[in-house]
């Protein structure tokens, strides 16, 4: 294994692409123009998708015909990181309602402990007051808690021997760069760098808040309460009429709170503003004023937790590359230049939750090991690490 992996990008999937093949004894190094762990000026880098995570282990807003396997490759991993203890690593009784009938999405049935809603104790299922009708389900999902996983998965990739360096690159570097095998996970970024066969490019941008040190939500069984929760279209709809959902992540440095799906194009700036009579301004920020008025409602009614405007949140504005709403996940290898690329990006709005299955099928595809053995060896060198910290 002598020849060095390049790999572009240090989002979370190139780290943890990079990251698993360090552990299963590959030289890489990370060539990107940003780092996650270091770039404090989130509102100048909206497409840089790992700075904005939630982040819940749930295939929401992408597409692949792989999706099923992906996953759950990917939820096996964050399940034996959170039996090592891995920082960040928690799990969520995650609530998923709607205010009209919906139809259970198919990931429903690979999650941990589903409930469906005639199951649920209708008085811990999050609502709006003097709403009935409600359907939707439960479930437990594991949750990367950003403010500890991401920084730590840096430090482990370092530990382990990975390299980090910050250079913007162009197409015209790919063929110098000093290695035969390269690893797109340039996000949006990577039609910049190579030829892209989707003619789409499509991006969601998302409105954020957090409101630091807020205190976890948590039930009687001390179990950590997370929830999407859709009203009605006459409630809060995008654009085109469909209904949209909101949503409250709590994590150990308060909530995160959503959301908004807005759809356009990679490299749009002209973003169509909402009216001002719809909207809430922080810090110069507008966004919809569900994202707080709806959530301010539910956390009242089903947590007695307390939400205003005038608190300390801090709003972001940020994009997910969906890229196409067919196959929009890129997972596939090259020959460019006599160099094998393999790409990995468009993973819409589960970047975090593919990112350890899209690792093991990039190892696999530089492997004559099975994907099972692969991940053995990955979980075996992480354990061993956290042991001797």
């Amino acid at each position: 294994m002598d020849n060095k992996i390049i790999v572009i990008g240090g989002g979370v999937s190139g780290l943890t692409s990079a990251l698993t093949l360090q552990l299963l004894g590959y030289e890489t190094e990370i060539i990107t123009d940003k780092v996650a762990a270091n770039t404090t000026e989130k509102r100048s880098n909206p497409e840089f998708a790992s700075l904005f995570p939630s982040a819940s282990i749930i295939p929401h807003s992408v597409y692949s015909n792989r999706l099923r396997e992906l996953f759950q490759r990917s939820q096996s991993i964050f399940y034996e990181l959170r039996k090592l203890t891995f920082p960040g690593v928690t799990i969520h009784k995650h609530y998923e309602i709607f205010e009209e009938q919906t139809e259970q999405p198919d990931y429903c049935n690979w999650m941990l402990n589903l409930q469906p809603f005639d199951e649920l104790d209708p008085e811990k299922v999050p609502r709006r007051p003097s709403v009935n009708g409600l359907c939707g389900w439960a479930f437990d999902c594991i949750f990367a808690d950003w403010a500890l996983y991401l920084p730590f998965l840096y430090e482990l990739y370092q530990q382990s021997g990975g390299t980090i360096t910050q250079q913007k690159l162009t197409p015209e570097d790919i063929a110098n760069l000093p290695s035969e095998t390269i690893i797109n996970c340039a996000g949006t970024g990577s039609p910049e760098l190579f030829e892209d066969p989707s003619d789409q490019q499509l991006v969601v941008r998302g409105h954020l808040l957090h409101k630091p040190n807020a205190p976890l939500i948590t039930n009687k069984k001390d179990e950590i309460i997370s929830y999407n929760f859709t009203p009605k279209a006459s409630v809060y709809a995008d654009e085109d009429g469909n209904a949209c959902d909101v949503y409250c992540y709590p994590r150990k440095d308060g909530w995160i709170l959503g959301g908004s799906r807005q759809e356009g194009k990679r490299g749009q700036t002209d973003w169509k503003e909402s009216d001002e009579s719809i909207t809430h301004k922080i810090d110069g920020v507008a966004f919809p004023r569900q994202i707080i008025d709806l959530n301010k409602e539910i956390l009242a009614t089903t947590f007695d937790a307390s939400l205003n405007s005038s608190n300390d949140l801090q709003p972001s504005v940020g994009y997910r590359y969906i890229r196409n709403r067919t196959n929009g996940l890129r997972l596939e290898s090259e020959t460019l230049d006599n160099n094998q690329v393999i790409h990995n990006y468009g993973h819409g709005g589960a970047g975090v939750t593919l990112s350890w299955g899209c690792a093991l099928e990039i190892a696999n595809k530089l492997s004559p090991k099975k994907i099972h053995e692969l991940q053995g060896e990955v979980i075996e060198e992480i354990e061993s690490t956290l042991n001797n910290n």
